[in-house]
């Protein structure tokens, strides 16, 4: 959770200057290093799918943090409520998810050719094999393509 905190500070202090104006577009290696730190840390909170006002209110307490004003709340005190919060929206995000994901095999099952196996495996024979069947005790050699719900081989 330190790596998190720590992420999550420096992003304050890189988008408080920046979010006044249209993001500038970064020039030097220094800018874009910096630029880059910004959106590696944005990956830490993707899991808390935050609004524009809640991520002022992450800014407001990285820059508390970063310029060692005292905070406004007690880290230790609300870090379980911060985990929880992280929990509960994980469990949206992953709701929105399954959910995306059965609609995505309705339709593939529905598809010509496509076959639905008793576990919900959804799958369709783009080229069959040539030879004999192999035995349970023999080692095959498949090919196959999975398909992620965007589409993306």
């Amino acid at each position: 959770m330190r790596i998190f905190l720590s992420f999550a500070l420096g992003l304050s202090i890189l988008t408080a200057n920046w979010a006044s104006a249209a993001s500038p577009e970064p020039t030097s290696d220094e800018q874009k290093t910096l630029y880059a730190l910004g959106v590696a840390m944005s990956q830490s909170l993707g899991s808390f799918s935050l609004s524009e006002a809640e991520l002022e209110m992450v800014k407001a307490g990285l820059t508390d943090g970063v310029l060692n004003q005292t905070p406004k709340v007690s880290v230790q005190e609300f870090m379980p409520k911060i985990q929880e919060l992280q929990k509960a929206r994980s469990a949206v995000a992953a709701e929105g998810a399954k959910k995306e994901g059965a609609a995505f095999l309705t339709k593939a099952a529905s598809e010509q050719g496509a076959v639905k196996t008793d576990s919900g495996l959804v799958f369709s024979t783009i080229k069959s094999g040539t030879g004999a069947s192999p035995k349970a005790t023999d080692t095959v050699k498949v090919h196959y393509q999975g398909t992620l719900t965007d589409c993306t081989v």
